[in-house]
């Protein structure tokens, strides 16, 4: 059952009251903070945005966090665990966010949290040492070092810095919930402002997310098509189920939506060759392969003339499965996760809900977006072309996507490489809109794809 908590914003004069001795160890610091990193914080917000009305929720126990987003129904956010950053989208799915500022978050939650204060901090290799009246110098594990201020009067958190002296956060307006101080105006790197803060019970866990059951025949047949289209079933209708890595969230077509009398609600912006904004619906089961989800969210989405396909697989469920895509074969196999203990094939990382891997293209390292809807081997915006020796047009094409499309010209890469593998003279597609290299589907051509997005692997097997 949930509680709240009464908030009373305190007095300077009161909380200095209750800090006795003065503050001059970290277990002064955890006791006269109520010992915050032990309770389970959820801080809330309401705002306008982009003219939409926004409720921010925030959970924090410890180094761990879940910030929520949601607008009409839609929601958003990520998920820290004290570690690593995870961010989810329409199906509450975590993708492991590529976070250059993973060492400075790691130390920064210790801080914000007052877990640096606690014993289990240092006994974990973590590290708090004074640098004078209120000011501790923090490093958690794997993390980057920052000075946490305190209030010399209350030993409330007030501004981290950088060890350079830049200061990162600022904190302010503290109240109490459940016994812990927590700061209402919050300012800087990771953090902003809220309306309220209570005290709830139980853990702190992820989103759930889709989950999935395995059972039947993994194998489906490929359609005869340049992209990786499979038969499946939705809601118990049979349906094409486009297995796409470039997209999320997963989406069906207005076609598909109007057959099954679906109403699409909220909103939620599709980018693609152009940007538009569409609903999303909620149906299910959706069956592809030995794959059952029960019940989903799909964006609604223009049906692609040059594509032929009902439902738009994307990150948002992919990695929930392993995938093997066996163009030679004419078959997929869409199964549960490989459970072996030695991951092979490429690592993945994710940026934006979309899976990126390391390539070489003609002696110069990309990262490069893994995009099994793109038909080519590698495509790239003209900007990217432009880094590059300007290979010279060797033909003319159109890309198109279900967000339009764009003209574009072919090129010949002289050599491509993923890892250690060389692809040799590569035919690439160049076009003024798109944003990144891609790796495509055209791959299949030269080997078996081996996808299980959810260890973060890549495979192109040699047949």
């Amino acid at each position: 059952m949930r509680f709240a908590v009464r908030l009373l914003v305190l007095p300077a004069a009161a909380l200095a009251a209750a800090a006795a001795p003065a503050m001059d160890s970290l277990a002064n610091v955890a006791a006269v903070n109520g010992h915050a990193a032990a309770v389970h914080l959820r801080a809330t917000a309401v705002r306008t945005i982009d003219g939409r009305r926004t409720t921010i929720t925030i959970d924090q126990l410890g180094t761990r966090r879940l910030v929520r987003r949601c607008a009409e129904e839609v929601c958003t956010g990520s998920w820290f665990d004290g570690r690593t950053r995870t961010a989810f989208g329409l199906n509450g799915v975590g993708l492991p966010e590529e976070d250059p500022l993973t060492p400075v978050r790691r130390t920064f939650a210790a801080i914000v949290s007052y877990a640096f204060a606690e014993p289990a901090f240092r006994a974990a290799g973590g590290s708090a040492v004074a640098e004078g009246p209120g000011r501790w110098r923090v490093r958690a594990v794997d993390g980057e070092t920052l000075i946490a201020q305190l209030d010399p009067e209350t030993s409330a958190l007030r501004r981290i810095f950088d060890e350079r002296g830049a200061t990162l956060a600022g904190f302010s307006d503290d109240v109490r919930a459940g016994g812990a101080t927590f700061a209402l105006n919050r300012r800087g790197l990771f953090e902003e402002p809220v309306d309220a803060v209570e005290a709830v019970p139980g853990p702190l866990e992820p989103p759930d997310g889709a989950p999935a059951t395995f059972t039947g025949d993994p194998r489906v047949t490929l359609a005869d098509a340049p992209i990786p289209i499979v038969p499946c079933t939705l809601a118990g209708r049979s349906a094409r189920c486009l297995l796409d890595t470039g997209a999320t969230p997963s989406a069906i077509t207005l076609p598909l939506d109007e057959a099954l009398a679906l109403e699409p609600r909220g909103e939620i912006e599709i980018n693609g060759f152009s940007r538009f904004a569409t609903g999303f619906v909620e149906t299910g089961p959706l069956v592809l392969g030995a794959a059952h989800f029960a019940q989903l969210r799909f964006a609604v989405v223009p049906a692609v003339p040059m594509a032929n396909f009902d439902v738009v697989v994307g990150t948002d469920l992919l990695a929930r499965l392993h995938v093997v895509i066996d163009r030679a074969g004419g078959f997929a196999r869409v199964e549960a996760p490989d459970g072996s203990a030695s991951p092979a094939g490429l690592p993945v990382t994710f940026a934006a809900g979309v899976p990126l891997i390391d390539t070489v293209l003609d002696g110069e390292p990309a990262r490069a977006l893994l995009d099994t809807g793109d038909a080519l081997t590698v495509s790239l915006g003209y900007a990217d072309y432009r880094r590059w020796p300007q290979w010279p047009v060797v033909g003319r094409t159109l890309a198109a996507g279900v967000a339009g499309a764009s003209d574009a010209f072919f090129v010949t890469i002289p050599d491509v490489r993923l890892g250690d593998q060389s692809l040799g003279p590569t035919r690439a597609a160049v076009n003024r809109i798109q944003e990144r290299v891609h790796v495509g589907i055209g791959l299949w051509t030269r080997c078996v794809i081996d996808l299980d997005l959810a260890r973060q692997r890549f495979g192109c097997q040699a047949r």
